[in-house]
């Protein structure tokens, strides 16, 4: 099953789905504006349409293209999907899983979303980047060979870049972590303030700042990966 609702614009819709055995997949067109495509999602899933996909839980599957999303626009999106009480997120990503290992084989990093608390004691770990919905208590681990996204208040460990790199980000909408690792590089984060942040290194020393000058920092990071790779 193919269902496409009628588009909010003239021209192509910014979000199509597919019903499947599995659940639900919905693919995000990578060249819409994001916050037009959330607009359209939500009147998707939650205006008239929304009738379509009410029921018992159902797993949903994202697949965002080949864009390269910023935090903010992740949680924006993530939040939309939220709305809906039977939605269950199984999967965030940029392919099904043939292309995600044909992905992998090119050397680009897997990404996982994790959709839940993660508890006291609790320890978790992935190879690629990790989206978690929920919180991650006190001396709950949260390891990841990439970056490390809580959707939730981040209160227990996390180690991002396990394995070396440094290049890593640890970013939560509320931030006040036990301990910050990335690559070998330890740190304890500030008190928690009401502002979404991220942790990174600059050179070998760990550093915190608001989501919003995230953007800029990511640029440089991505330049100076392709100057080292010359």
């Amino acid at each position: 099953m193919i269902l496409e609702s009628e588009p909010l614009m003239d021209h192509r819709p910014p979000v199509t789905v597919k019903g499947t055995r599995e659940g639900l997949t919905f693919l995000l067109d990578e060249r819409a504006d994001v916050e037009r495509m959330c607009a359209y999602l939500e009147t998707l899933i939650t205006g008239e349409t929304g009738k379509l996909f009410e029921g018992p839980t159902v797993d949903v599957y994202v697949d965002y293209g080949k864009r390269l999303l910023t935090p903010q626009e992740t949680w924006r999106i993530l939040d939309v999907f939220r709305k809906r009480d039977n939605f269950l997120l199984k999967a965030w990503g940029s392919a099904p899983e043939a292309r995600e290992i044909s992905r992998r084989q090119q050397g680009v990093r897997a990404q996982h979303i994790y959709h839940g608390l993660v508890r006291s004691g609790q320890p978790l770990s992935f190879d690629g980047d990790v989206v978690i919905i929920g919180d991650v208590n006190p001396s709950a681990v949260v390891e990841a060979t990439g970056d490390i996204y809580v959707f939730g208040r981040l209160l227990g460990i996390a180690h991002a870049g396990a394995g070396g790199d440094e290049s890593a980000i640890v970013a939560a909408a509320e931030f006040a972590p036990m301990q910050i690792r990335i690559a070998d590089v330890v740190s304890r984060a500030p008190q928690m303030r009401a502002t979404m942040e991220y942790a990174y290194l600059e050179g070998r020393e760990m550093r915190v700042a608001e989501m919003k000058y995230f953007l800029p920092w990511h640029k440089l990071r991505k330049r100076s990966g392709r100057e080292e790779r010359r």
